[in-house]
């Protein structure tokens, strides 16, 4: 198969050229300039960027257990992501049937953080009675947290702890039991931790001391409570600038609490503090709006300044390097064929964040047509 006349975008962050991809089995062979095609077996790309299969590096896709996942063919491949992340839907004691029946049915790749909360996120403070990640300590344990990842390395790739009052059933003091259990289970297996810090009684710049590098913020835009920009200006504070350079990894994971224009805004337009990844949070509760799909929320950065090029790189390369899927998330020689056609749309588009604030912009990213494996998974549409 060769992908030819189409916008490559290579997933580095270069500069996107006119060019071609070629594909046999299910790795990539060749990415140039005027390739021969077999006009047979070629896909006709004009008008269209072709680019890595799309890695969302935070959903909810646990489908059957609690309230908050989704089913992963309802925000995979119809949308252009061909690897997800599930970050912390499950903890040691329901993971098993995650990695059993889920994840093997799904025509995606999917793989896990493990929930430092033995029992992960089941709960939702709307639906009486509320079960909450923290709500008791003895429920965070990070021995056995690192059993699980032990017996399941091929798809655990990370630790996952959800930092935020309300889910401790009135004792904050769990919320430090839970960041320094993802800590140790972390260190003991050598992979990075995800933090979801909102709503907090730990201060942000607590949380980032402790965070080693390689170590992921989720939410940060979310404009809860302490979020590491400065009220007066949107300025990210020192914190944060040191964390950068500490290579703490700024995830965005929009959700339906977790991305505001009015933090946003001035952080990327007027500090340039872009994330590092770009990620969805997609759940039952946000799947329908604001958030729809990874497509939408690239599109939003596009809004905000960010160039194309990195815009890709933050939704590609940058969440598989995050968790360590070095097979994926760039078009080169001999990586795995999962490529995304997407199309760039000019017009007036209106854009929500989780407060109900609405900006237009004048284009955004749409799917046209996905390749997972190597084999044409969606029909795309010129």
């Amino acid at each position: 198969m060769l992908i030819h006349g189409g916008t490559i975008i290579d997933g580095t962050g270069s500069a996107p050229f006119r060019g071609d991809v070629r594909v046999q089995g299910d790795v990539i062979t060749e990415v140039g300039s005027n390739l021969s095609v077999d006009k047979d077996a070629g896909i006709d790309a004009t008008g269209l960027l072709v680019v890595p299969g799309l890695v969302d590096l935070h959903v909810h896709c646990y489908s059957g257990l609690g309230l908050f996942s989704v089913d992963a063919a309802d925000i995979g491949l119809k949308t252009g992501v061909t690897t997800l992340i599930d970050t912390g839907s499950a903890g040691c004691l329901n993971y098993g049937p995650f990695h059993r029946f889920v994840m093997p049915a799904a025509r995606e790749d999917v793989f896990a953080l493990i929930n430092i909360a033995q029992h992960g996120v089941q709960g939702h403070r709307d639906f009486e009675p509320y079960l909450g990640d923290l709500h008791e300590a003895q429920h965070i344990h990070a021995g056995n947290a690192v059993a699980c990842i032990e017996q399941h390395r091929d798809r655990i790739v990370g630790v996952k702890a959800r930092l935020t009052e309300a889910f401790t059933d009135g004792k904050p003091e769990n919320e430090r039991i839970a960041m320094h259990a993802a800590i140790e289970a972390a260190d003991a297996t050598g992979l990075p931790c995800m933090f979801h810090h909102l709503a907090s009684s730990i201060p942000v710049h607590e949380l980032l001391e402790a965070m080693r590098p390689g170590d992921i913020l989720t939410h940060f835009y979310h404009g809860r409570g302490d979020g590491g920009f400065v009220p007066v200006n949107g300025a990210p504070t020192e914190g944060m600038l040191q964390a950068r350079e500490k290579r703490i990894v700024f995830d965005v994971g929009h959700g339906v609490g977790s991305f505001a224009w009015r933090i946003a805004e001035p952080a990327c337009r007027q500090h340039g503090f872009f994330p590092d990844t770009i990620s969805t949070d997609l759940h039952q509760f946000c799947i329908h709006g604001p958030t729809y799909d990874l497509p939408t929320t690239m599109s939003k950065f596009l809004y905000l300044g960010m160039r194309l090029e990195k815009v890709i790189a933050a939704a590609t390369s940058a969440p598989a390097r995050a968790v360590n899927l070095q097979d994926r998330g760039r078009l080169a020689t001999g990586m795995r064929a999962d490529i995304a056609l997407l199309r760039m749309v000019e017009g007036e588009f209106d854009l929500a964040d989780v407060e109900g604030e609405v900006r237009t912009a004048e284009q955004r990213l749409e799917h046209v047509g996905t390749i997972k494996s190597g084999t044409r998974v969606t029909e795309h549409q010129v």
